[in-house]
């Protein structure tokens, strides 16, 4: 009998022994990318709180790893702090990191003699289990995922979560009122420009039409979120509203910033001149105003860097004011003639190109011809 004990006990033991450290080790193995060497296997040390990496490093290089949040982490209550990272035992004072509600991605340096990488947070986890999502975290996701998307056109998106039916209507500075009703999660992309001194704006209010589920509303453009409302309210409703993304936030009140910048104020003459001739004369027209948007886009691409260097370099303002005083002059003649059909617009418009190119054109070379002739 005590011989049996003996024996069942010991195999137990021996079992334990074999089992043990595999169960320890029972975590999926992060996703990462290597450059100057490869990783030779992944630890985990629950006293530490610490992720050991082997590594065979063969050339200077870096690891990029993502970290699950649900293998380790470095956090206070709910606030984010730096992992400590530990290279073959020196600590290294600062690395690249990008953050995300799931995860972590860290950027790690080594040298050709480095060994061992030791990652050392708050959390750590022996077996990472079967990540659970919930819906609210999809939708988070999925907003991550709309984020990183380039809407083209100055376009902005209107994105709907919901496990009922839902009816409203939405409207912006860019279109009139539209009714929009469905069932489930959807998408609507909107137009929502800014004009030449003109904030674009926006508006939904959605109805979910049922007592129980929910409903949410996020509004994005430009990679950012505008406004956003959720509800779980019986027959509740969501209203949001906002600004769109401005085209020209880079001239506070829709100015000149090269003029501006030049004769020191928005409220200098030529620079009031220069307005008054937009909203008076070129956007009372269709043809004005599509030529004033397409020129807003080409001449904020450049400006604010004109702008700025003038402001830091009174030689080159100088410069910037002797070019443009002539193209102003001869802007100056649109306020005394009267521009009310698409026809005088674009005979006006034709004959001041065709006069600025010989003022800054013609003359200069008529002027370099004598010079050369002469000598």
């Amino acid at each position: 009998m005590n011989v049996k004990i003996i024996v069942i006990t010991l195999s137990v033991v021996m079992l334990g022994t074999f089992l043990s450290p595999t169960f320890a080790q029972q975590f999926k193995e992060p996703i990462y990318e290597i450059r100057g060497g490869t990783i030779l296997g992944f630890e985990i040390d629950s006293e530490s709180t610490s992720l050991i990496i082997t590594l065979d490093a063969r050339a200077r290089g870096e690891l990029i790893i993502t970290l699950p949040r649900n293998l380790i982490d470095a956090r206070i209550g709910s606030v984010d702090i730096n992992f400590e990272i530990f290279v073959s035992n020196l600590k290294l004072n600062s690395y690249d990191e990008e953050i995300t509600s799931f995860d972590r991605t860290v950027t790690i340096p080594f040298k050709r003699s480095n060994s061992e990488l030791i990652i050392t947070g708050t959390k750590i986890f022996n077996q990472v289990p079967t990540p659970q999502i919930t819906k609210a975290q999809q939708i988070e996701q999925i907003i991550e995922s709309e984020l990183r998307k380039e809407i083209p056109d100055d376009k902005a998106k209107l994105l709907i979560f919901s496990d009922t039916q839902w009816s409203g209507a939405m409207e912006s500075s860019s279109f009139e009122y539209a009714e929009i009703a469905g069932q489930g999660d959807e998408s609507v992309i909107f137009d929502c420009e800014s004009s030449f001194g003109r904030q674009g704006v926006f508006g939904a209010k959605i109805e979910k039409l049922a007592q129980d589920g929910y409903l949410r509303l996020v509004a994005i453009q430009h990679q950012k979120i505008l406004s956003q409302g959720t509800t779980v309210a019986e027959f509740g409703d969501v209203l949001i509203n906002g600004n769109c993304f401005s085209s020209f936030s880079a001239a506070p009140g829709g100015g000149c910033l090269i003029a501006t910048a030049t004769y020191g104020s928005e409220l200098a003459p030529q620079v009031q001149q220069l307005r008054e001739l937009r909203d008076n004369q070129l956007l009372q027209t269709e043809l004005g105003a599509s030529f004033t948007e397409s020129f807003n886009k080409f001449y904020y691409s450049f400006s604010p860097i004109i702008a700025d260097y003038e402001r830091e370099n009174p030689v080159f303002k100088e410069m910037v004011r002797l070019a443009i005083t002539p193209l102003i002059s001869s802007l100056s003649i649109l306020n005394y003639v009267d521009i009310d059909s698409e026809e005088s617009v674009l005979g006006y418009g034709l004959s001041l190109i065709l006069l600025n190119i010989g003022m800054y054109v013609g003359i200069p070379a008529v002027v370099i011809v004598g010079i050369r002739k002469r000598f």
